[in-house]
Parts: structure tokens; C-alpha cells; sequence
């Protein structure tokens, strides 16, 4: 069977009307034999070895239509204006500009064998999306590298919906076609509240650590981040690398907050120097040398575990993304994300078992919460009711004396 999706761009591809591109990809179809095929009314037909191949073909649409040239927000700026000055809002000399444009639909075509059972037809239907999806990606990538217009590229993710057809291959019309409609990815709410008072004091606590120096923040944004690349965006290359930057946080400030702690009776750079030398291997030989001793474990990448799943899912599939070029799909990706929280929660489980040694790590790390939950705080809270112990000084300690590990690196 022939499936059709059209779809509206949230952003316009500035092809000419009319455009199609097509293409062959993975897999087999049957069921097409003697059918001529071509890619437009009145293209030439196809080589009849085609007829076996899985296509992909889009044909771009653009309709035009009014719209603002730049979100200016005149109205939010001149009311808040107003209020702060306490003069009448200015009028503008003209209103918003529009300027005539246009939104971009696709037409994307994919061929499907017709003996799909009714149980699988939604994946089914699902992966032809998404292999047409791909196509659109590669074309609106290319795009960007002919006109520099500063959108995303066009992903799966960034509409709302979709329409979907599906025909026999020899018709010609839509007349006996079935089909629906497909949510995809709402468009995000309108913001309608503010941070209540619980949230409030949440993110002033979030500040206060940050502006300290505090690493664990600086890597959970960064995997917020690449939730955001993934869900919102659909941008998978993105959503893998932050997601990986964030484990790499969460492993080196672990390491360093270590050494730091183990320097305070004789202090020293020394240790650290040697532990960060990359002359004698980056991240992946450090993970293998010095996490164990120091927390215990299953750190060997070659075990069944989170650092296992970690290398596997998240660290190998960075490199291929940053040294190759490759574009994750987001099956992979949901599974290095995955990775980077299983590899976080592995880290704040160990920290919490070894308080008794690195107290001030797994205080800095995990705070009183994170502790509660994974059964450390009475070693921890005994150590802070011991001697004059004074946390809102650490991170401030811990940055001054990485700084100059960093600096003799």
C-alpha cells in the first residue's frame, strides 16, 4: 500500500512550490510488480527494479500567508515601560509590520507491504513516519547549508499533528483511500502560573550552590538540556552529546571533590595532577582506575552494570555522533538518556554508601534530601555536629583548589 502524510512546518522551507525529492531506503516491498512507479504525474516511470525497494518521497507545498516580520512583543514591552516610568503607554508610529510568507506543507509518500496485520498496523504506520521523517531531516539540513535561515531542522517533533492516507499502489486518487489523524508533539502550554513559595526557595537554593561552585547543577542542566533537544526539538545528535556532557560532570567533579577531600590533612595538588594527567588516559581509563577504590562497586565497562550500560549506550554513541558525524535515531537516543540518569543515580548511591569516608562529597553531592533517600544522613549529619565544620565554605574550598589543578594541568 502507498501511505501519505502531509504535515505544516512550524517553520517555513524555502523550497520552490511544487519541489520533490525522493529516494530509496532500507528494507524490501512486495506486491508492486508491474506497477509503473514515478514520482510525479508527469515524471517518467521508475527502473522496474525499483519496484521491490522501500521509497521515500516529498513534494513541499507553500502556502502563502500573513505574518508578523519578527516577534516584536510591542505590547508587553510598552505596558511594562508604563509601569515603570508611570507615564502613558507610548503609542506606536506604526503597528507590527507583516509581511507576506508563507507556511510550508509536505507531502511525504512511503510504500508499505499490504499484509500488515490490524494488531501492528499503528507501529507500523508509526515507522513509515518516522522513515519519512528522516528523509525531510536530511533535506531540511541540507537546505540550511544553501540558505542560512536560522530554523531548526524540520523534525518529527516539532509539529503538533499529522495527516495520514493509505491507498492501494495502482490508484491513482484518494477516492477509496483511508485515514486520520496523528497527534504527535503538542505545542508546549502557554506559561499560566508563577513559582510557588516551595519552588521559590528551591531555586534559590539551586542559585546559592551554583554561584558556590557547585558541578551537580551544572550537569543536571546540562541533562535537562538534552531532554529538551530530544523531546522538543527532535535534535538527537544534541540531546546524546548533553546528555553526555552531564555524565562527564557528574564522573569528573565526583573524582575531584574525592581528592580534594583526601588532600585536606596534608594539602596538595599533587594526587590530583597525577589522577587527571591525560597522558596516562582520559575519561574511560580514569572510570576504570579510580572510581572502585575510592567507592566500590562494579566500575569495569566490560561487567553488567550502570558504567557497563553507560559506555555502551551513552559514551560510544558520543563518540560516533562527534568524530563521525552520525545521526542517532531515537531509539538510541532514549537509551542514552536513559543511561546518563541510571549512571547519576549509581553515582549518588555509592557517595551515600561510602559517607563515612568522603562525608563532605557525598554532603556537597547528594545534600540532606539525596542522603534521606539513599539511607547516608546519620554518618553525615554526625560528621557536621562534630568539630567546626562549616559547609557553606566547601564548594568556595573545593573551587580555589581545582582551579589550581586545573591550572598545573
Amino acid at each position: 500500500m502507498l501511505l501519505t502524510f502531509l504535515v505544516a512546518l512550524p517553520f517555513p522551507c524555502p523550497l520552490p512550490h511544487g519541489t520533490v525529492f525522493s529516494r530509496t531506503v532500507e528494507g524490501e516491498v512486495h506486491g508492486l510488480d508491474g506497477i509503473a512507479l514515478r514520482v510525479t504525474p508527469e515524471a517518467p516511470d521508475l527502473p522496474a527494479d525499483m519496484n521491490s525497494r522501500v521509497f521515500v518521497s516529498l513534494k513541499f507545498w507553500q502556502v502563502k500567508e500573513r505574518a508578523a516580520a519578527g516577534n516584536w512583543h510591542l505590547g508587553a514591552l510598552t505596558q511594562v515601560a508604563s509601569d515603570i516610568t508611570g507615564k502613558p503607554l507610548p503609542t506606536p508610529d506604526e503597528p507590527e509590520p507583516t509581511v507576506e510568507s508563507y507556511r510550508t506543507v509536505v507531502e511525504m509518500i512511503t510504500v508499505q507491504n499490504a499484509d500488515t496485520s490490524h494488531a501492528s498496523w499503528p507501529n507500523t504506520r508509526d515507522e513509515a513516519l518516522d522513515r519519512c521523517f528522516r528523509v525531510l531531516s536530511d533535506v531540511s539540513a541540507m537546505t540550511r547549508l544553501v540558505k542560512h535561515h536560522g530554523h531548526p531542522i524540520a523534525t518529527k517533533e516539532q509539529v503538533p499533528f499529522a495527516l495520514w492516507f493509505a491507498r492501494r499502489p495502482e490508484s491513482c486518487s484518494y477516492a477509496d483511500s483511508v485515514g486520520g489523524m496523528l497527534f504527535l508533539s503538542p505545542p508546549a502550554d502557554p506559561v499560566t502560573e508563577v513559582l510557588n513559595a516551595e519552588q521559590m526557595e528551591r531555586l534559590t537554593s539551586h542559585l546559592t550552590r551554583v554561584w558556590d561552585g557547585s558541578p551537580l547543577e551544572l550537569a543536571i542542566d546540562r541533562s535537562v538540556e538534552a531532554s529538551t533537544f530530544m523531546q522538543r526539538d527532535g535534535d538527537y545528535g544534541n540531546a546524546v552529546i548533553h546528555a553526555a556532557l552531564s555524565s562527564e560532570i557528574i564522573l569528573d567533579s565526583t573524582l575531584a571533590l574525592m581528592l580534594w577531600e583526601e588532600q585536606l590533612v596534608a594539602p596538595s595538588t599533587e594526587a590530583a595532577i597525577a589522577v587527571f594527567d591525560e597522558t596516562r588516559g582520559g575519561l574511560a581509563s580514569r572510570v576504570r582506575r579510580e572510581y572502585s577504590p575510592r567507592l566500590g562497586g562494579t566500575w569495569d565497562p566490560d561487567k553488567i552494570g550502570p558504567v557497563q550500560t553507560w559506555s555502551r549506550n551513552l559514551a560510544r554513541l558520543r563518540g560516533r555522533i562527534v568524530h563521525r558525524g552520525y545521526r542517532p535515531t531515537e531509539l538510541e537516543t532514549a537509551a542514552a538518556l536513559s543511561a546518563s540518569d541510571e549512571l547519576l543515580e549509581f553515582v549518588k548511591e555509592r557517595l551515600a554508601r561510602r559517607v563515612k569516608r568522603y562525608p563532605r562529597t557525598a554532603l556537597l553531592m547528594l545534600g540532606e534530601p539525596g542522603l534521606r533517600r539513599l539511607g547516608g544522613w546519620r554518618a553525615a549529619s554526625g560528621y557536621l555536629e562534630a568539630g567546626s565544620n562549616r559547609p557553606d565554605d566547601w564548594f568556595r574550598e573545593y573551587s580555589a583548589w581545582r582551579t589550581r589543578v586545573d591550572a598545573a594541568l
